[in-house]
């Protein structure tokens, strides 16, 4: 009985260090699939306003909502207006503050501190 059970055991520990390995190396598959996407340009259709956008620029900060979503991986199920462009549903004047942040952080620019807009600015895109 004890023989029986090793082997058992000794077999199950094999089909877990297979399902292991399969992982990694299907980890490894998609970080490289990901990576060769950095130098995307992305059209987003943002409000009605479409502009041009490299992957690596919204995917600079990671952990953030742009990043998660614009990672290559939701690509797919990601919200697109008729002409396959992402779709943002933001006002641009909103939005086109944060590439343009977003994008001087990656040049290495000075970058002044982000203010949040006034009431003014939401009340004048109503």
């Amino acid at each position: 009985l004890l023989e029986r059970r090793r082997k058992e055991l000794d077999s199950r520990e094999k089909e877990l260090e297979d399902a292991i390995e399969a992982f990694h190396l299907e980890q490894k598959d998609f970080c490289g699939r990901i990576a060769g996407k950095a130098n995307d340009v992305l059209r987003l259709n943002v409000g009605g306003t479409c502009i041009d956008v490299l992957r690596r620029t919204l995917t600079s900060v990671p952990g953030s909502m742009l990043a998660s979503k614009f990672s290559g991986r939701w690509d797919e199920s990601a919200e697109k207006d008729r002409d396959d462009n992402f779709f943002i549903d933001q006002p641009i004047e909103l939005f086109r503050p944060l590439i343009n942040f977003l994008r001087d952080k990656a040049q290495g620019c000075a970058i002044p501190p982000l203010r949040s807009p006034g009431p003014q600015q939401f009340t004048s895109n109503i």
